[in-house]
């Protein structure tokens, strides 16, 4: 649900209901409204703001590595590469995860680097 007042979605994650996580399409076939809700939110976090949506994506990265999500670590990458993140930039990024969530978020922030 994009309106004219709404910024343009980013590419990825909930840029559309194709490409939405399993998650939210399960909310859809429940309370399609609350979806749109949650969509718009997303959209509106990865967009191009007072932080370019790259590093936006970097953040969201880092805390799904913190919170484990390692298929959101793992998508979240792909997604940054799309966004022209480059694989030094993933590094440094994994670097800093280490630092701040131990080695158990390392592992899961490793995630993000090719193989």
């Amino acid at each position: 649900m994009t309106t004219d007042d709404t910024p343009q979605p980013f590419d990825g994650l909930f840029a559309d209901t194709a490409s939405e996580p399993a998650f939210v399409r399960k909310l859809r076939r429940h309370d399609e409204a609350f979806a749109d809700h949650v969509a718009a939110l997303a959209r509106n976090a990865g967009a191009d703001g007072a932080l370019p949506a790259r590093t936006k994506t970097l953040i969201t990265l880092a805390l799904d590595a913190a919170d484990g999500n390692t298929a959101g670590v793992t998508e979240l990458a792909s997604m940054a590469r799309a966004q022209g993140v480059t694989e030094d930039e993933l590094a440094e990024t994994v670097k800093v995860i280490g630092n701040q969530g131990g080695l158990g978020t390392l592992a899961i922030a490793a995630r993000a680097l090719e193989e």
